[in-house]
């Protein structure tokens, strides 16, 4: 039984249930759709199971859908989306025009065995209603008598709330009128003076501020006793402010709002309620956040708006919990693109630099460094190698202190190991810090600090450094996210150093390695492999350039003989001098000597032509000559000499390395057959001794 047969074979029953039901798998496909949904929908079942639902309704891939669906895939606890935040989970136009408001309920169902028994009876008996408390604590409470499976189903359970929400509608309609009746019936302002008792006693008793503001009269004629409470001002003190009310107790920034505001109850019809939110000065001093809903409450004989009613809630809990979701919600963001920056590079320096660019664009401070220890330094012992400021990124009012040392009294008396026990400083007055050593305060002064934050980046128990970052303008009371960040930052510095120092280490093997591979182990010179390589290279380049390229074999004369007469280990020594001498000898960085084989060794010329490969070619053999080796067995000499063979060509794309080598091979060749001890030119047409 495949997967689609299986739920449907779990969940076929519903098909004949009123509400809409879907199952989702983790990747979001569908794996059941029933006929509700196809009725509403006009998405066919054959259509969409197996398809991810996003192509159809692209909104559940948004962050606040699928954050909350994988905690359901993850085997959560089941999830309301109730229709007063989510209109709807599934759009569906009803055929009167009017699209279905819903109520929906996404249930853990255990995959692939769709071990969820009573669950699923539940969640079919439940009559999911608005604020049906005891069906979702059933639903939970089902939810926790599941096993905990390594996968799991989404079940949505979605209930047409359409009727039911306009019904609500109409009693808040039915409600406004109420409200446009007691206007009517309290049109003056000496009625409502008549029962202020009575109203007052109300009033005082409701948690939120009651008032009556006077449009013309720019003034407060009315306010509970609430606002003793929520604001510490008495009633009297309010309406004595008079018009100076908004100007001295609303925040700047919401003040302008004031006038725009209350030119709308001119075209504001009767019962039209206006709503705004704003920020009024405690007493303390402290700001508040309110929620205010205004209508008009009496007119003047020509019908404009005189006075209204309002009532302001005290939302600041809500604002403060708000703006603490969104600081969180940008801090993970941008902890995330820093992490990403700093991880996108393998080099030290560029990691190190990213980091400290980044956090002091995210915090806003003067001043970002990373400190690193020496190699020497550790907590146990007595010699602190100190370091210095590796990187630093810096504001315009900040002096660079790029490369200066922390001084070996700053971090003894147990100072190194308050930071190798991963503690952080936090200073946000270096003028009244206490408990900080003299050493370091002094320090930081030096270096024009105010406020100054510390975090130890440690890779095990090794404390590699440390970032901080600094204020040189102004004080600052580091917040705890900003310290978050920096603990987090530092751990992931930490690991991105450790990548990138691995990183250089396996390069400087790579080097090694290459070096080894490309050289002689006796003469340290280029080996053979390593002369194929560039003189292909070469000619490559020059024959682009139409430039000359020269070639010199030289050979130690009678090298076997010596070898039988001084021994091998002479012979080896021997061979190691003249690479020095022809190494000597050859001057341009992008001339190449090598060892070709034995006693044999080549000379790779660029941009050379003939006359000026024969002028190298007698410098090695002068220098050669020059060594005094001696050679009683050579028949040319009583000392070590060579002979060589030169060979020069233009380049073409036709030619190939066989063909340079050969010309200089035919040479040496030709110089030996001559007496050895000489040097023999070869052109592309003829051999001429030297």
């Amino acid at each position: 039984m495949n997967e689609i047969q299986a739920a449907q074979k779990e969940f076929g029953i519903l098909d004949r249930v009123p509400e809409g039901v879907c199952v989702l798998r983790e990747d979001f496909s569908v794996l059941f759709w029933n006929r509700c949904l196809e009725d509403w929908t006009g998405i066919s079942r054959s259509e969409i199971l197996l398809k991810d639902i996003g192509i159809y309704f692209p909104h559940l891939h948004q962050p606040k859908y699928a954050h909350r669906l994988k905690q359901i895939f993850e085997g959560g606890p089941p999830t309301i989306f109730s229709s007063q935040l989510h209109k709807s989970i599934i759009p569906a136009q009803m055929a009167d025009g009017r699209w279905r408001i819903q109520h929906t309920t996404v249930t853990t169902v255990p995959a692939p065995d769709f071990r969820f028994g009573s669950l699923l009876s539940r969640a079919c008996e439940c009559d999911f209603r608005l604020g049906n408390a005891a069906c979702e604590s059933d639903i939970v409470e089902s939810h926790q008598q599941l096993n905990n499976p390594k996968s799991f189903y989404a079940l949505f359970v979605i209930e047409d709330v359409t009727d039911l929400t306009y019904r609500i509608q109409d009693y808040r309609a039915m409600r406004d009128r109420a409200l446009e009746e007691i206007k009517e019936r309290t049109k003056v302002e000496e009625a409502l003076r008549e029962s202020q008792h009575f109203i007052q006693t109300i009033a005082d008793a409701t948690p939120c501020l009651i008032y009556i503001y006077d449009l013309i009269e720019k003034r407060n004629i009315y306010i509970n006793r609430q606002v003793d409470l929520l604001l510490g001002y008495t009633a009297e003190e309010i309406q004595q402010m008079g018009s100076q009310l908004f100007p001295d107790l609303m925040y700047p920034e919401d003040l302008w709002q004031v006038s725009a505001h209350q030119e709308k109850f001119t075209i504001a019809q009767d019962g039209d309620i206006l709503e705004r939110e704003y920020r009024i000065k405690h007493r303390s001093g402290e700001w508040c956040w309110f929620h205010s809903r205004e209508i008009v409450f009496a007119r003047t004989a020509e019908g404009l708006p005189k006075q209204i009613l309002g009532t302001a809630q005290d939302i600041s809990k809500r604002k403060w919990t708000e703006e603490a979701m969104r600081l969180q919600t940008e801090r993970e963001r941008l902890m995330g693109v820093i992490t990403q920056h700093i991880r996108q590079s393998l080099n030290l320096s560029e990691v190190l630099n990213t980091a400290v660019t980044q956090v002091r664009q995210f915090l806003g401070t003067d001043r970002a460094i990373i400190f690193r220890f020496g190699p020497n330094t550790h907590k146990d012992s007595n010699i602190v190698k100190i370091g210095n400021v590796a990187v630093e990124s810096l504001a315009s009012n900040c002096t660079s202190i790029l490369g200066a040392n922390i001084p070996d009294c700053c971090l003894r008396d147990g100072n190194f190991s308050y930071y190798q026990q991963g503690n952080i400083r936090a200073i946000e007055d270096i003028s009244t810090a206490a408990n900080f050593p003299n050493c370091h305060i002094e320090l930081l002064r030096n270096w024009g600090v105010k406020a100054n934050l510390e975090v130890p980046i440690l890779q095990g128990e090794q404390l590699w450094g440390l970032l901080m970052v600094q204020q040189c303008g102004t004080l600052r009371a580091w917040q705890p996210l900003e310290i978050e960040l920096m603990k987090h930052l530092a751990n992931q510095l930490a690991i991105a150093i450790q990548q990138a120092e691995l990183y250089q280490q396996l390069q400087a093997a790579n080097e090694q390695l290459q070096r080894l591979a490309s050289s002689d182990g006796l003469t340290h010179i280029a080996n053979r492999r390593r002369f194929d390589e560039y003189l292909l290279q070469q000619l490559l380049i020059l024959a682009r350039d139409k430039q000359p390229l020269s070639l010199i074999l030289c050979d130690i004369d009678f090298f076997k003989s010596y070898n039988d007469t001084y021994g091998h280990q002479a012979g080896d020594e021997c061979l190691r001098l003249v690479a020095k001498a022809i190494q000597r000898a050859v001057k341009r960085p992008a001339d190449l000597v090598a060892r070709y084989g034995g006693e044999e060794f080549a000379v790779i010329l660029p941009n050379t032509d003939l006359k000026g490969a024969l002028r190298v070619a007698k410098e090695i053999q002068i220098r050669v000559k020059d060594l005094q080796i001696p050679h009683f067995a050579s028949e040319v000499s009583d000392c070590i000499t060579l002979s060589a063979g030169v060979a020069c060509l233009i380049p073409t794309a036709d030619i190939s390395p066989k063909e340079l080598i050969a010309g200089a091979d035919r040479a040496l060749y030709q110089a030996k057959n001559l007496g050895r001890d000489r040097i023999v030119m070869c052109s592309e047409s003829c051999l001429s001794q030297v």
